[in-house]
Parts: C-alpha cells; structure tokens; sequence
C-alpha cells in the first residue's frame, strides 16, 4: 500500500549543481501566473454556455485535433510535402591529399600537371556525391566508367608509395 502513498511525499533535495538565478525564479512565477490566468478566463466563458453548448464545443474541439492528428499522418506519408526532412549519407572523400609542396619523383609516370588534375577531378566528384543536386550526375558517372574511382584510388596510391620512398626513405 506505501506505493499509493508516493506522490504525497514532498522531497526537498535539490541537486547541488544547479543553481537557479532570480530570472529563472521570475520566469517560473511568470508562467504559473499566466496559466492561472488562462484557467480562469476559460472557467468564465464556458460558465456562459449552456452544457449542451458546452458538450457541443468540447466535441467541436474533439473533432478538430482528430482531423489534424490525422492530416498530420496522412500528409507524412505522401510526397506532397515541400518542407519534408531528408537524411542524406555522409560521404568522406577518399585518398585526397594535399600536394602544395611536394614534389613528383623522376621515376613517376604521372606527372605533377597529370596529378593536380586528377586530384581536382577526385574532388570534384566528391563534392558531387556530398550535393543532392549533384548527385544524379555522381550516380551517372559512375553507372557509365565503373573502375574510374579504382583507376583513380590506384594512381593515387602509387604517387603516395613513390612520394613514401623519396622523402621518407621506405
């Protein structure tokens, strides 16, 4: 029986870490008071009505949450819906490296020129894929040269194990 008892018990602990301000105390006093407000104009202008009129509104109100509760699901399941939030993927660029000051080794067959490109248009394809206006072209690309990426991630690669050599002697 202690457990119908509970919600009698008033607990004065408060948590030691949170310390309320006067404004915060202000701003509760403040909304207390506007809901009893609120409660007590309600309370005079439904005292107006008849209780047929006031079961008629309470329906009336009834029906009006119903009817938006459910356009509001309706509505969530169709496309029509123009502010709709969609989760895109993120998308982390692969093997992109900064080479403002390396230089290409002599024995390397793509050349500096060569690389610099190659590294614009892997960065250009990953701002593509980031974009959802870009992404059919991304989508395209790839559909239409399957192994450019792998073409591109291997090129790159073999610029890094020559880069490695030279100036980090592995």
């Amino acid at each position: 029986m202690k457990f119908l008892f509970k919600g009698n018990q008033k607990t004065t602990e408060k948590n030691p870490f949170v310390k309320e301000n006067s404004l915060i105390i202000y701003l509760k006093k403040g909304c207390l008071v506007l809901q009893k407000e609120w409660a007590v104009w309600m309370t005079r202008q439904s005292t107006k009505l008849s209780v047929k009129n006031q079961l008629l509104v309470f329906g009336l109100f009834i029906a009006c949450s119903v009817g938006y509760s459910v356009y509001l699901i309706s509505m969530s399941f169709s496309d029509l819906v123009p502010n709709k939030i969609t989760v895109t993927q993120i998308i982390n660029p692969i093997n992109t490296f900064q080479t403002n000051d390396a230089t290409i080794p002599k024995s390397s067959i793509v050349s500096k020129v060569e690389l610099d490109k190659i590294i614009r248009f892997r960065t250009y394809m990953d701002s593509l894929a980031r974009r959802t206006s870009g992404r059919k072209i991304y989508d395209s690309i790839v559909k239409n040269r399957p192994g450019l990426l792998d073409s591109l991630a291997v090129v790159e690669k073999y610029y890094q194990s020559n880069f490695k050599k030279e100036y980090y002697g592995k």
